[in-house]
């Protein structure tokens, strides 16, 4: 923490501290006429959200309404009580109606700024709990072409997948064209990917599309972006954050911040010292967060005396190791012929159900007994679905040569190699094969909910998300609770503002994103919970550096979508 003094390197109205989500709270400053600078650490724009899902988790907009759909406020507030429950003051009800009434806000401005979204159609992850919507409030943006932002093409943080597909297509395009919808998904992307060729475009779907749209709304608007530019302290002046020093090419600078400083960038995957403190065994080699997601953020709130919640909680997915790499498992532990183990052997969990949900039993069992999971794999998967990215059948011979991927003839050969009590993996296959053959599974109620069904194969019957282990070869591969990010940090109220363990506002700071704790506690309810989230606090905390009013008027929102 540093003191004011009479000399700043740089006077603006809004410091953000990251250019991921925090964008969105940077262009609504703008669009308040507040000067704003954005301080990002790494080369890149867009933060982790440029290589996610690029989806926003909105109730009651407007294109959810316009698919025919019904939901509302109070709807909305039933689903968060019955998924979320008691989860401490960052999930407090003035914080869940900031976050139903600031999605409202998001769309709106999102939309003004010419940033178009669409209904994914990706089932709520709990859609049959109170208030839950089986077609979902998921938005995503649609497919961009980069060359659209000029000289800034470059800035924004590049994804592994060069497919032109959103995440419900790539779910679909995992099952392969067995199904009709599968087989169209197939021939719609095909379709979008040749056209971008013969056009000579750049053409980005899922979080870059989104990222990209954001950035270059953000540029246009006028918000002026510093990358490589990482905070390294707060000022404080009588009580009151007014301002931050930053390193920028080389040199020190203190930038006052005349109505606040946001602090966006992003939580503490990759900090070994605080994953080991809040996490272990989960010490970050599992997280497929940004190399920069070292929780500099949220030590510099701590070190002005603001609290902190959650600090054990990430957005947990299943996840595997393949050599020098991290793959995490979304949809394919959906598919039937796919089960986990414990290090005994013994299945314990709904292998389909959401995934952060998953990554907490998986967490918890693990430390119960010291070892990892398994992900136990029959030769009907491997042939028909991709694991992970990688298509049916093609399964690398380094995934065996280094033993990342265990392969067998029979069971009883599978249990020696991965050390499981032969008896315990042989009853459990045997009690799981004959609910297969019932098509309900009564021990974790696998395929019953809607979620497990959308990543089923429909021409499994009856469940679609069962399918035997009985035909060999086998496969093993030792399975981890990795993550996309931390979910605990800073404590914030409704309006994203900090405070203190005893309930104070630390004026003029300000925290959004996975620097801040979340808003859901310890549930991820819908895809694009955590990326709309961080949008919409920051939309909150600029919205409170104005003074303006975070309400919208439904009918004004309607109108400017129509």
């Amino acid at each position: 923490m540093s003191k004011a003094a009479a000399v700043w390197d740089h006077e603006t109205d809004v410091v953000v501290v990251g250019a991921g989500g925090g964008l969105a709270g940077a262009l609504m400053a703008r669009d308040a006429g507040l000067e704003t600078l954005v301080v990002e650490k790494s080369p890149w724009v867009g933060g982790a959200a440029a290589y996610s899902g690029g989806t926003l988790w909105i109730f009651d907009n407007p294109f959810l309404r316009r698919a025919g759909h019904i939901d509302s406020k109070a709807q909305a507030l039933r689903h968060l009580d019955a998924v979320v429950g008691d989860a401490g003051p960052a999930a407090s009800p003035a914080r869940r109606e900031a976050y139903i009434d600031g999605g409202l806000d998001l769309v709106d401005l999102l939309t003004r700024y010419g940033v178009p979204l669409v209904h994914s159609g990706w089932a709520d992850y709990y859609a049959d709990r109170e208030g839950g919507v089986a077609a979902g409030r998921t938005l995503h943006a649609q497919p961009f072409d980069f060359r659209e932002l000029g000289e800034a093409r470059g800035h924004v943080r590049p994804s592994p997948l060069v497919v032109a597909a959103n995440s419900v297509e790539i779910a679909q395009l995992a099952l392969g064209p067995r199904t009709p919808k599968a087989a169209l998904t197939w021939l719609r992307v095909g379709a979008r990917q040749i056209g971008a060729k013969l056009r000579g475009a750049d053409l980005r779907t899922r979080g870059q599309a989104l990222m990209g749209r954001v950035y270059g709304a953000a540029l246009k608007a006028g918000v002026v972006v510093w990358r490589e530019t990482p905070l390294q302290s707060l000022i404080v002046e009588n009580g009151r954050v007014v301002g931050a020093e930053v390193l920028r090419e080389g040199k020190t600078l203190r930038i006052r911040a005349r109505r606040g400083v946001l602090l966006a960038a992003g939580g503490f995957a990759r900090n070994r010292e605080l994953r080991a403190k809040h996490q272990a065994p989960a010490i970050g080699d599992w997280t497929l967060s940004t190399p920069e997601d070292t929780g500099d953020a949220i030590v510099a709130g701590q070190k002005v005396g603001a609290a902190t919640d959650l600090m054990d909680e990430a957005w947990w997915v299943p996840g595997t190791q393949p050599p020098g790499s991290m793959m995490l498992h979304v949809w394919d532990r959906c598919f039937p012929h796919l089960i986990f183990v414990d290090a005994k052997g013994e299945r314990f969990v709904n292998e389909a159900d959401p995934y952060m949900e998953v990554g907490q039993i998986m967490l918890k069992r693990q430390r119960e007994l010291g070892a990892p999971g398994w992900m136990i794999i029959e030769s009907r998967h491997r042939d028909s679905y991709a694991f992970g990215m990688t298509p049916p059948r093609l399964t690398p011979q380094a995934w065996f040569d280094s033993g990342y991927m265990r392969k067998a003839k029979t069971l009883e050969e599978l249990a020696a190699q991965c050390d499981f009590d032969p008896q315990i993996f042989r009853a459990n296959i045997e009690r799981y094969n004959a609910m297969v053959r019932d098509g309900v599974d009564r021990d974790f109620h696998r395929g019953d909910s809607t979620y497990n069904r959308f990543y089923g194969d429909a021409w499994v019957k009856p469940n679609p998300n069962l399918g035997a282990i009985e035909k060999a070869p086998f496969y093993a591969v030792a399975c981890v609770p990795g993550d996309v990010g931390t979910a605990g940090g800073l404590l914030a109220d409704e309006h994203a503002r900090v405070v203190t363990p005893s309930g104070d506002v630390i004026e003029g700071l300000y925290a959004a994103g996975n620097c801040s704790a979340s808003v859901f506690g310890r549930a991820y309810p819908g895809a694009g919970s955590s990326i709309a989230a961080s949008m919409v606090f920051s939309l909150r905390a600029t919205q409170n550096m104005a003074g303006k009013s975070a309400d919208v008027v439904a009918s004004q929102l309607v109108a400017s979508v129509a």
